[in-house]
């Protein structure tokens, strides 16, 4: 019988590029938190079997958020249930839409990032995360509807809990792992990495206060921190 503790292991580390997806185990009970972007789908397959574990293992998939280098594995586990919200769900959903939107796109993305132009470099950084979207936005990868299970109003498995951290996304979830010594943080983009003046690819916060404040709340909240795109580190440097 599995404990209430969970562990927790990389099994993709993040990079500026890449997204980090996380292994966690309690017992014979398996489940991966964000999977990756879909022409990482062999190294995942692999770092599963590094695992003894293969797609079919996987209880469940808990997605922190729906950009696209954070979901498009979920098909490769059609019989897992998806833990999220459906706030990211449908927020990213929404914006990938509008992005496909020839004639009138730079206008309706900034529904989504009323803050754009506070941002150095802001056009290129909107041009440039259309052209991700054309290139890898599909839908059809982020799992069926039946797998869903919305996190406001259902739970994650006994022995995880989740903090919201919307300032990256609307709905966005950070998962926190009280392991045996230490409490861990899946912190997914609400801590992009160790330093907090990263440039991840595209991506800028919906809302840039929000997004401070959602950092500085996961890194009191656990000692051991999975950031978004950055390899596991302790607040105390290691």
């Amino acid at each position: 019988m599995a404990s209430s503790k969970w562990k927790a292991d990389t099994l993709l580390p993040g990079s500026w590029r890449n997204a980090t997806s996380v292994l966690l185990s309690n017992g014979d009970r398996y489940l991966v938190v964000d999977t990756g972007m879909a022409h990482e789908e062999h190294l995942l397959v692999e770092a599963l079997s590094q695992h003894g574990l293969s797609p079919s293992n996987v209880e469940g998939i808990i997605t922190t958020h729906f950009h696209i280098d954070h979901v498009l594995n979920n098909s490769l586990f059609p019989d897992s249930i998806i833990y999220a919200t459906q706030e990211s769900h449908d927020w990213c959903c929404s914006l990938y839409s509008d992005l496909m939107d020839s004639q009138n796109w730079e206008k309706l993305v900034l529904k989504y990032y009323p803050q754009m132009f506070e941002y150095d470099h802001a056009v290129e950084h909107l041009h440039q995360m259309r052209k991700f979207t054309l290139r890898w936005w599909d839908r059809k990868r982020v799992g069926s509807p039946g797998q869903h299970r919305w996190l406001e109003s259902n739970s994650l498995p006994d022995g995880l809990e989740i903090h919201v951290t919307s300032g990256h996304v609307p709905g966005h979830v950070s998962v926190i792992v009280p392991e045996k010594d230490e409490t861990t943080v899946v912190a997914g983009d609400a801590c992009l990495s160790r330093s907090e003046d990263v440039q991840v690819l595209t991506m800028i916060p919906r809302d840039r206060e929000q997004s401070r404040l959602d950092r500085e709340k996961v890194l009191s909240l656990g000692t051991r921190i999975f950031p978004g795109h950055d390899v596991e580190f302790r607040k105390n440097g290691n």
